[in-house]
């Protein structure tokens, strides 16, 4: 048996996204952050996820994390990286904005998306900064991110 709570559930989930990730098991990593971000309670309303739904239906912004769940999706589908990325970071902002808590697992991804340009600066305030929180514009997301069709 293993005694746990949704902080550190959502935690362990995130991680293994994280590996999965870099391991090209996208599927994995998708699910792993999809989990992770809806079992953690909403802190506030600028979450990433729900800048996205701003401009952006929730199928349109689910496609994928619903693909992995639900049989009546096509059979096929292409992952970018940048979706994987999107997915993960939505987990991440989430976790540290909710519980005022990161881990560095977390803090190397987002250095990682930063320099690969999926990021122009960290979604969040890290506990350990004093720094300001950043703004709305951090992450520029194409409208060819959400493109699986078909699926609800």
């Amino acid at each position: 048996m293993v005694k746990t709570n949704k902080q550190l559930s959502a935690r362990r989930q995130i991680c293994a996204a994280i590996e999965h990730f870099h391991k090209k098991d996208y599927e994995c990593a998708i699910t792993l952050a999809g989990a992770a971000e809806g079992q953690v309670k909403e802190k506030t309303s600028r979450h990433l996820f729900r800048l996205i739904r701003n401009k952006f239906s929730a199928d349109e912004t689910n496609a994928f994390i619903h693909w992995m769940k639900h049989p009546s999706c096509p059979d096929t589908a292409e992952i970018t990286e940048q979706e994987v990325v999107v997915t993960i970071i939505r987990a991440i902002q989430k976790f540290v904005g909710t519980y005022e808590a990161t881990h560095v697992d977390f803090e190397n991804f987002s250095q990682w998306a930063m320099q690969k340009g999926y990021l122009r600066r960290r979604r969040y305030r890290s506990p350990r900064s004093k720094g300001p929180k950043v703004g709305r514009r951090s992450l520029g997301i194409s409208n060819g991110v959400w493109s699986l069709h078909g699926c609800s």
